[in-house]
C-alpha cells in the first residue's frame, strides 16, 4: 500500500485582503484510517465499562449494546462537528497536535453540553422537564464520572485522528531527521 492511496492531503488557497492579494497555502491531513479508527477506543472502553459494573444476563449482548450507542454517537460527533471545524480552522492557520486537542476538548464540551440537555428535559415527573433550570442542572452534575468522560473522549479522539492522518509526515520528518543527524 502506498501512502498515496491511504493519505490525502487537502489544499486550499486563501486570497487575503491587502494591496498585493498574497495567497497562502494551508494543509488539513485527511486519512480514512483517522477517521475510521480514531472514534473507535471510546465506544470500546465506554461498552467495557457499563459491562464490567453490570454485566446481566448475557455480558456479550450488554457489550454490544452500549458499544454500538457509543458509536453512533462517537462518529456522529467526529463527521458531522469534528471534521468541519478542523476544516475551517486548518483555512486560518496550521494544524498542531495541541490545536486538535483543544477543538477535542472544546467539542466534548458540547457533546456534553447537548447529551445533559436530554437528560434535563427527560429528568422531570413522568419523563417530563423538572421544576429546577438547566444552569441549576449543569451545576448540579457538572463534576460528575460524565463529563470527565465526554471531555478525555473528545481529547482523545482528537488527537487519535491527528497522529493516524499525520502518520506519513512523521515518519518522514523523522527519518529526515535521523538522515541529518547520522551524516
Amino acid at each position: 500500500m502506498n501512502d498515496r492511496s491511504i493519505y490525502k492531503r487537502i489544499r486550499h488557497k486563501i486570497i487575503l485582503m491587502t494591496p498585493s492579494y498574497k495567497t497562502i497555502n494551508r494543509d488539513m491531513y485527511f486519512s480514512w484510517k483517522g477517521l475510521i479508527l480514531a472514534p473507535l477506543p471510546i465506544p470500546f472502553l465506554f461498552g467495557l465499562i457499563f459491562t464490567i459494573s453490570n454485566p446481566g444476563r448475557s455480558p456479550l449482548f450488554g457489550f454490544l449494546f452500549f458499544f454500538i450507542i457509543g458509536s453512533i454517537i462517537s462518529y456522529g460527533v467526529t463527521i458531522f462537528m469534528f471534521l468541519p471545524c478542523l476544516f475551517l480552522i486548518s483555512i486560518f492557520t496550521s494544524l498542531t497536535a495541541w490545536l486538535t486537542g483543544l477543538v477535542g476538548i472544546i467539542l466534548g464540551n458540547i457533546a456534553y453540553i447537548l447529551i445533559s440537555w436530554e437528560s434535563y428535559v427527560t429528568s422531570g415527573v413522568d419523563s417530563g422537564p423538572p421544576a429546577g433550570t438547566f444552569q441549576n442542572y449543569l451545576i448540579q452534575h457538572l463534576f460528575e464520572w460524565d463529563f470527565w468522560f465526554i471531555i478525555s473522549a473528545g481529547l482523545i479522539t482528537a488527537l487519535l485522528f491527528w497522529f493516524l492522518s499525520n502518520q506519513s509526515i512523521l515518519k518522514n520528518n523523522q527519518s529526515g531527521f535521523n538522515n541529518i543527524s547520522s551524516s
